[in-house]
C-alpha cells in the first residue's frame, strides 16, 4: 500500500496521569496530537501553564543564543564539514537527562561576556580605523591638536580639500577675503590637510564661501597629542585590540569544542519539552479527566497501547476509521527498492489521504529517463559509487541519504543505458577494449532518427499512463462518464493514430475515427443519455467537441518534450568525446604530454558528470511534473508529523548494551 492507513485515536484519561501520558506518547513518537473543539460536549481546552511557558522559552533562547555562538567557532570533525551536516551522537538516556544546570549557566555566562567584548572590540576597532583615515593627512604638522586654536582676534579651523580642486578652493577664498591664509600641512593620495586661519571681520564671508566648496571641516577634540604621535597610538590601540581579540576567539573555540555538542543536544530537548506543553494545549478536559485525539498509522496501533501499558487502568484508547471530512495526514509506505523516489513525490507535494500515490508510477519512468539523459557506463559508475560514498563515510542526514539512493538508481539506470548503447566514458569502438566492440542496441549518433524515435515513444507510454490513471481515478470515484468522455477518448485518439501511422493505408480512416470520437466523447454526448445533462446540451457538443480536438495539439506536444532525453544523452556523449580528443592532442606534447592528458581526462569527464548529472536530474523531473502529473495528480496532503523527541542532527543510540545498534534522528 503507498500510502499507510491512519486511525483516528481517542484517548481519555484521569488528570493525575496527564504528564505522564504526554510524556509516554512523545517518547513513542507514533501518534499527532490534534486540536478538536469539545465544548458543545462539554470539555474545554485545557489551558497550558503560563510560568511554565515562558521559563522554558526562556531556557530555549539561552540555549539557542549559546549554540549560535559556539558554532561560529566549531570545528567539524567530519571531512567536508562545511558542505555536511555534522551528526552528534548520544544515547536515549543522555538525551532525557539533559537539563539547563549550573554548568550550562556558566559556559551561557562567558558566552556573554566573550560576545559582547568581540562587539566592543569590533565598535573600537571601526572607530579606530576611520580616526587614521582622518588623521592621514595632518600626520606632518607639528603642533599639538589642544593648540588648534583661535586668538583673540583670529579664527583657526581645519578641513580637508580634494586635491584636484585646491589651487580653485584657495582662489574662490582669495576672491572672499584678504584677511584669510591657508596652510596646507600634508596629503594622502584623495585629501588635502589646511588649517585656515582668518579675520574675525571676514569669518561668516569665508565659511560661506567654504560652505559652496568641497571643503570638509575637520575636528579631534578628544585628541591632544601630535597628529603622529595620536596615529601612532591608536595604531597600538588597535594592536592590543587584535591580540585581545585572538584571545578571546581561542577561549571561544575551546569552549566550542568542549560545549558545543552538548549545548546543541539541550536545544533539541527544551524544544521537545515546549512541544509537550504545547499538547497541552491541544487537549480537552474536564474537571477530572481528560480526552486527547490525535493520528496514528494502523501499523503503529500495537506499539502505542504497549507505550501506554503502564497506564492502562487510568487511560482508555478508542480507534476508528477516519471520516470524509477528517483532515488526515498522510505517510507515505512504498517497498525499500521505491523509497527514494518518495522525495521526487515530497518536491511536488504529497497526495491527499485516501487518493494515488504517483510514486509507484513515476519510479520506472524516472529511472530509464535519468539513464537516458546520462547513459554512459563510467559515468553511472562515477555516480553511483560517489552516493554510496557520500552515505556511508559521511554523517549526513536521513533526507541527504534517501536523494544519496536515488542518485545511486540513476546511476545504475546510467549503466544499463551505457552498455546498450555501448559508451564507456564516450570513447570511440576504436579505443576500446575487443570485448566491449559488440554491437550496441542503439548507436546514438548513426541511429539519432530512431534514438528520437524511442524517445517519442516512451512519452506517448508515459502520457498515455497518466491519462489512464485520471480514468481510474474518476471511475473509483463512480464518474466513469467523465472518465470515458475526459480520458479514455484521448487514450483512443493516441492508439488509432499510431495504428494509422504503422498499418499501411489505415492512415486516413484512423485519422477521421479517431477525430470523430474525439469529437464526440468530448463533446460530452453522452450526458443527456445517463441523465448529466438536459437534451438542449447536445446543441454544444460540436463546440465543445472541437474545443477537445484543438486540445489534442498540446498532447502532441507533449510527446515531443520527451525528445530532450535524446538530445541530453547526446550532449553527454560529445562532451565527454571532446574531452577524450583534447587528451589525445594533449598526450603528443613531449614531457609534460601524459600528464596534461590525464588532467583533462580527469578534470574534463568529472565537469562532464556533475553538468549532466545536473540536467538527468532536472528534466526528466520536469516531465513527471508537466507531462505525467497534469494528467492525474493534484497534490495537497499533509505530511504525518508525529509527536515525538526533537532530534535534529541528532542521533540516539539503545539504552542497554545488549539491544539491537541503531538509533533515530534527523
Amino acid at each position: 500500500m503507498a500510502i499507510a492507513k491512519m486511525l483516528k485515536v481517542t484517548a481519555f484519561g484521569h488528570n493525575s496521569v496527564l504528564n505522564q501520558v504526554v510524556d509516554m506518547l512523545q517518547r513513542a513518537g507514533v501518534i499527532e496530537v490534534a486540536t478538536v473543539d469539545m465544548e458543545e460536549l462539554g470539555l474545554t481546552a485545557v489551558t497550558p501553564n503560563g510560568s511554565q511557558v515562558n521559563s522554558v522559552e526562556e531556557r530555549i533562547a539561552d540555549a539557542q543564543f549559546v549554540t549560535q555562538f559556539l558554532g561560529r567557532f566549531r570545528e567539524a570533525d567530519v571531512a567536508f564539514g562545511a558542505f555536511v551536516s555534522e551528526k552528534i551522537h548520544l544515547t536515549h538516556d543522555e538525551y532525557e537527562n539533559l537539563q539547563v544546570d549550573e554548568s550550562f549557566a556558566a559556559v551561557r555566562r562567558e558566552c556573554t561576556h566573550i560576545s559582547d567584548r568581540l562587539g566592543a572590540i569590533e565598535r573600537d576597532r571601526n572607530r579606530l580605523e576611520h580616526l587614521l583615515h582622518e588623521l592621514e593627512p595632518w600626520s606632518d604638522l607639528r603642533l599639538q591638536i589642544s593648540q588648534w586654536q583661535c586668538t583673540e582676534h583670529v579664527t583657526l579651523f581645519t578641513g580637508t580639500v580634494p586635491l584636484s580642486h585646491s589651487a580653485q578652493i584657495r582662489q574662490y577664498l582669495r576672491d572672499t577675503c584678504e584677511l584669510v591664509t591657508v596652510a596646507e600641512v600634508g596629503s594622502d593620495q584623495r585629501r588635502e590637510a589646511w588649517v585656515v586661519m582668518v579675520h574675525d571681520s571676514c569669518v561668516h564671508d569665508v565659511r560661506t564661501t567654504l560652505a559652496l566648496t568641497e571643503f570638509q571641516e575637520v575636528a579631534f577634540p578628544d585628541l591632544a597629542d601630535y597628529p603622529a604621535e595620536e596615529i601612532a597610538d591608536a595604531r597600538q590601540r588597535m594592536h592590543d585590540l587584535a591580540a585581545e581579540r585572538e584571545g578571546l576567539e581561542k577561549r571561544a573555540r575551546e569552549l566550542a569544542a568542549e560545549h558545543y555538542e552538548h549545548v546543541f543536544a539541550l536545544v533539541q530537548s527544551e524544544l521537545s519539552q515546549r512541544d509537550a506543553l504545547q499538547v497541552h494545549g491541544q487537549l480537552n478536559a474536564t474537571e477530572r479527566t481528560f480526552v486527547l485525539t490525535g493520528w496514528v498509522p494502523e501499523r503503529d496501533k500495537g506499539h502505542l497501547i504497549e507505550a501506554l501499558a503502564d497506564v492502562g487502568s487510568d487511560v482508555d484508547l478508542t480507534f476508528q476509521e477516519p471520516e470524509p471530512d477528517d483532515a488526515v495526514p498522510v505517510q507515505l509506505s512504498n517497498p525499500r527498492v521505491l523509497q527514494p523516489f518518495e522525495v521526487l513525490t515530497d518536491l511536488y507535494g504529497r497526495p491527499r489521504y485516501g487518493e494515488l500515490d504517483p510514486t509507484p508510477l513515476m519510479a520506472g519512468f524516472f529511472f530509464l529517463f535519468f539513464g537516458m539523459a546520462l547513459g554512459d557506463v563510467g559515468y553511472g559508475v562515477m555516480l553511483a559509487v560517489a552516493a554510496v560514498l557520500i552515505k556511508r563515510k559521511l554523517d549526513v542526514a536521513p533526507g541527504v541519504k534517501r536523494f544519496m539512493d536515488l542518485l545511486l538508481l540513476g546511476g545504475i539506470a546510467s549503466i544499463a543505458v551505457g552498455v546498450a548503447t555501448r559508451s564507456y566514458f564516450a570513447l570511440s569502438a576504436e579505443a576500446l577494449p575487443a570485448f566491449l566492440r559488440y554491437e550496441p542496441l542503439i548507436d546514438p549518433l548513426p541511429d539519432l532518427l530512431l534514438l528520437l524515435g524511442v524517445s517519442i515513444a516512451l512519452g506517448v507510454v508515459h502520457v498515455s499512463l497518466g491519462v489512464l490513471t485520471s480514468a481510474y481515478t474518476a471511475i473509483r470515484q463512480g464518474r466513469w462518464i467523465d472518465a470515458v468522455s475526459e480520458d479514455i477518448s484521448v487514450v483512443v485518439f493516441i492508439v488509432a493514430v499510431i495504428v494509422g501511422v504503422v498499418v499501411p493505408g489505415l492512415l486516413a480512416p484512423m485519422l477521421i475515427f479517431a477525430f470523430a470520437e474525439v469529437l464526440l466523447l468530448k463533446g460530452r454526448v453522452l450526458d443527456p443519455f445517463f441523465g448529466m445533462a438536459k437534451w438542449t446540451s447536445l446543441l454544444l457538443v460540436p463546440l465543445r467537441g472541437f474545443l477537445g480536438a484543438y486540445n489534442m495539439i498540446g498532447i502532441g506536444s507533449d510527446f515531443l518534450s520527451y525528445t530532450r532525453l535524446a538530445a541530453l544523452g547526446l550532449a553527454s556523449l560529445m562532451v565527454g568525446d571532446a574531452m577524450n580528443r583534447l587528451a589525445e592532442l594533449a598526450s603528443s606534447i613531449p614531457v609534460a604530454g601524459l600528464l596534461a592528458a590525464a588532467l583533462i581526462l580527469v578534470v574534463g569527464h568529472t565537469f562532464n558528470v556533475v553538468i549532466n548529472v545536473l540536467g538527468a536530474f532536472v528534466h526528466p523531473t520536469r516531465l513527471q511534473y508537466v507531462e505525467f502529473f497534469s494528467k492525474f495528480y493534484e497534490a495537497g496532503g499533509r505530511s504525518f508529523a508525529p509527536f515525538a523527541p526533537r532530534t535534529e542532527r541528532l542521533v540516539l543510540h539503545p539504552r542497554a548494551a545488549g539491544e539491537e545498534e541503531g538509533g533515530v534522528g534527523s
